[in-house]
């Protein structure tokens, strides 16, 4: 597997640039991240590294540093918590998979169901029932079928979430996109807590890359 570094040449000398060089600069630039964005994974090791993983399966790097889901059900979490923010990444699947995005969720330790049971996941699958489909608060509500349709990628291709998390509401842009917004039906509608990647199955194959969260201060 090649190392995953960083040049800037091909974006310019003034942008700020976190994240890879792939074998292919020009197929796969390096990120631009969003001012006051804090990179949680940029595509290096060092940065997964600072990740913990609770349950089975695991996260592998790949040579165009983006990441790929193995087994499962797992969850790849972050050890920090945040409240009021603005989470970005970007996804694409290989075919028929599922996965998702959670947040909001306390502690788990080695285990992934504390996601599942205290946190809210943001759906990643096609093809599944409308309250668990792609951009769907799994459980909770379903996504806008319609804007969707409009703005979702097909498989092989790269997805980008925007998910906000201010007060007791919930919003989903899928490439820029709204396609969800919800509030909290928990008693003190709080948001707060973790975020992390769900390893959903042997079957499915998931990528994700350029995980970005800035604060949300004086709004």
């Amino acid at each position: 597997m090649s190392t995953c570094t960083c040049t800037a040449a091909v974006v310019g000398a003034l942008a700020l640039v976190v994240g890879c060089t792939s074998p292919d600069p020009i197929d796969q630039p390096c990120p631009l991240s969003q001012e006051g964005d804090r990179a949680l994974f940029d595509g290096t090791q060092e940065s997964l590294d600072r990740w913990r993983m609770a349950g089975p399966g695991s996260f592998e790097l790949q040579e165009d540093c983006s990441l790929r889901t193995v087994g499962g059900m797992g969850l790849l979490w972050f050890p920090d918590t945040f409240e009021n923010y603005r989470l970005t990444l970007d996804w694409k699947v290989a075919g028929d998979d599922n996965s998702g995005v959670f947040i909001g969720f306390p502690e788990p330790g080695d285990d992934p169901w504390v996601a599942v049971n205290e946190g809210y996941e943001i759906q990643i699958d096609a093809t599944d029932a409308p309250d668990r489909t792609t951009g769907a608060i799994y459980l909770h509500q379903g996504a806008d079928r319609a804007a969707v349709a409009q703005s979702l990628e097909p498989p092989g291709e790269w997805n980008t979430y925007e998910i906000t998390a201010e007060g007791r509401t919930d919003t989903v842009l899928l490439n820029g996109t709204l396609v969800n917004s919800f509030d909290s039906d928990r008693s003190d509608g709080d948001l707060s807590g973790h975020v992390g990647l769900q390893n959903h199955g042997e079957d499915d194959d998931v990528y994700f890359r350029d995980i970005y969260v800035a604060e949300l201060v004086d709004r």
